[in-house]
């Protein structure tokens, strides 16, 4: 609304413009803002009314809102009483001043959300285009000027024509107030608009699925796309990543995709290659009968308890399983190629049967104790020199 070519402010600002001049039986409203004399005054007195009348309001004015509060009340609302977007932001921070010592519509700018935020839209599929759809896009969820939920997620979600009541208190993957809520199948932040999906539909339906926070593999910057990689490998990979802790000689000098190269984007069976070991190392197998062992069948890639991978438990060619300890190169030691107290239990003797020494019934003739590899070398398959 202007007057003489500018601008009124908002309702406060109104109001402190009628000032009582000297003579307190006259009245005039003066501001740098508007300039009102005679017969209009009262026209304009009543106008403040209505306007104080008709406008939404907060339970009273903020007392932090400052002057952007005078127009923009319910966002200096929201800013003042959920602390706002960002705590290091305020109202002039995202909204350029684009007719400087004016005021009124389009003053400042409504900046696009990529000015700092990446963004795709969701469904993936739907990115927006243009300023307008992009805010239209990020506001469906997210409530810019700030939000009782964490992370400025709306407190009511539209879909599919009604609002849904969204309380977002925790970042938990199935929890009351996380991304999916167990206790009430459906109403979860994830939930309310899935209807297409396989897991966690607004039905309460749904395939059982991870539990995990949701956002440890849908990326919010791809629009919730699943992704998989090296911080997230442990959610269908828990026994391999627990194992990639243990220190080795992989886990020190690799990533999981260091080994794992990707095959198919999307995350399921067969999306990374299991390369063969042979693609590092030029070790030859052990083969005593001209069939070579799998390296498997006595190191485990991901890491075990024992030195250089050794497996924890061996599948020995008798067929048993027996367990293993290794975590010295010595020779005839215990914990090593061979037993000292337990013959028949070292590493190099579980499997021998038909040997001349340090074999798995704990016989043998008499041999060296020292470390088995000056001789045997891994390189060569452990065939004797």
């Amino acid at each position: 609304m202007r007057e003489n070519g500018n601008c009124f402010g908002g309702r406060d600002a109104i109001v402190r413009a009628i000032r009582r001049r000297s003579d307190s039986s006259k009245w005039e409203v003066g501001s740098p803002l508007f300039r009102i004399r005679g017969k209009w005054a009262g026209t304009a007195f009543l106008l403040i009314l209505a306007i104080n009348v008709a406008r939404p309001t907060f339970a009273q004015t903020p007392a932090d809102a400052g002057f952007c509060a005078n127009c923009h009340f319910q966002e200096t609302g929201a800013l003042v009483e959920t602390g706002g977007h960002a705590a290091t932001l305020d109202c002039q921070s995202c909204h350029a001043d684009r007719r400087p010592g004016r005021v009124g519509q389009s003053h400042r700018a409504i900046p696009r959300c990529t000015s700092c935020h990446d963004l795709t839209g969701h469904p993936p599929h739907d990115r927006p285009r243009g300023r307008r759809k992009e805010i239209r896009n990020c506001s469906r969820c997210h409530a810019v000027h700030g939000s009782t939920n964490l992370d400025l997620i709306q407190t009511s979600i539209r879909t599919r024509g009604r609002l849904v009541p969204m309380l977002f208190d925790s970042t938990a993957g199935a929890a009351p107030g996380g991304f999916t809520n167990p206790d009430e199948p459906g109403t979860g932040l994830c939930e309310v608009c899935h209807r297409h999906t396989r897991f966690y539909t607004s039905s309460g339906d749904g395939e059982p699925h991870f539990k995990d926070t949701c956002t440890d593999c849908h990326d919010h910057a791809l629009g919730f796309l699943p992704v998989a990689d090296n911080d997230n490998c442990h959610i269908c990979h828990d026994v391999e990543s627990a194992r990639f802790m243990l220190p080795s000689g992989h886990s020190e000098n690799f990533q999981c995709t260091g080994c794992h190269p990707e095959v198919k984007v999307t995350p399921g069976p067969g999306h990374r290659a299991v390369p063969a070991c042979s693609d590092c190392h030029d070790n030859a197998t052990h083969a005593p009968d001209g069939m070579g062992f799998p390296c498997t069948q006595c190191h485990q890639p991901h890491g075990t308890t024992n030195i250089d991978l050794v497996v924890e438990a061996l599948q020995t060619v008798q067929g048993p399983v027996v367990p293993i300890r290794f975590d010295n190169l010595q020779g005839k030691t215990d914990g090593s190629f061979a037993s000292a107290s337990d013959p028949g239990s070292g590493v190099c003797e579980v499997c021998h049967t038909t040997t001349a020494y340090y074999r798995a019934d704990g016989g043998g003739a008499p041999h060296f104790t020292v470390s088995c590899l000056p001789c045997h070398r891994h390189s060569g398959g452990f065939a004797p020199p």
